[in-house]
This record gives C-alpha cells, structure tokens and sequence, in this order.
C-alpha cells in the first residue's frame, strides 16, 4: 500500500505529461498541478502503522510533556487527550496526635515481629526463656461442708 499510492501519483502525471504534449498548451499546467496534488496529498503520513503511546514525562528544560502518541512510520508525536474523571476526595489531612501512641505501638510490634521471623528464617531462632514451674500448693481439707439448696 506504501508504494501503490506513489505509484498511482507517479503514473496519473505521466499520463497527463502525454496529455500535456499531444494538445501543446493547457496540458503542461494541468499536469503540473495533478502531480503536485498527487505529491501533497499522498506524501504525507496518514498513521497507518500501529501507534505508540509515550508515557508523560518532564523535559529538558523541565516542562512537563503529557502522554503522547508516536506514529512509527514519519516520527510525529502529538498529545494524547485521555478523558479524566474526577479529581480524588481528600478525606484525611494533617496530623492527629491522638493516634501517635497507638501507631507507635503497632509499628514497634510489627518491627519485633518481623525481626523474629527474619532470625527464625536464618537459623537463629531466639530460645524461649522456659517457664519457672511453682510446686503444687497443699491440699488443705475443708472438712464437712454442707450444701443448701436455695
């Protein structure tokens, strides 16, 4: 398709170029302004091939460049309109000191649990420290103890 329509362009003002000599006078600006027009309108790109999309970035002087798509066959690249919802509800902002004691005390339990699983990962677990084991309290008769039903 990319060489038939320079083909057809090349052929059409060829045609007209014969045309142009056989009549003498008209022919020659008649075929001259069929093979611009063939040039023009088919020389250019019309993004046939698969088009890329350019992630948005910052610039070299430091502007930012939104996405854009990038046509592989001439090079052009131009911005790539995305349709944007809403912008995001900020429900929470700032800082509560209320919740620093709580938060603290979650981080420093995940801290100890994730430094045990690493040493229990490396083979080092830590030995729990056995337990002290009091012996077994007397047994100290209560004698006769009577029920009452109520």
């Amino acid at each position: 398709m990319r060489r038939l329509m320079p083909s057809l362009v090349f052929l059409s003002a060829f045609a007209a170029a014969v045309v142009a000599v056989v009549t003498n006078a008209w022919g020659v600006v008649v075929a001259l302004a069929l093979a611009g027009f063939g040039l023009w309108r088919f020389g250019r790109c019309h993004h046939p091939a698969p088009l890329g999309l350019l992630p948005p970035r910052t610039d070299d002087d430091g502007a930012q460049l939104p996405a854009r798509w990038f046509c592989d066959a001439c090079g052009k690249t131009w911005p790539a309109v995305f349709e944007r919802g809403r912008q995001p509800i900020r429900r929470f902002e700032g800082y509560d000191q209320s919740k620093a004691v709580s938060a603290a005390r979650r981080a420093k339990d995940f801290a100890r649990r994730q430094r045990a699983l690493a040493l229990r990962r490396a083979g080092f677990e830590t030995r729990r420290q056995p337990k002290v084991r009091r012996g077994a309290a007397e047994v100290v008769a209560m004698g006769q103890v009577r029920r009452f039903a109520k």
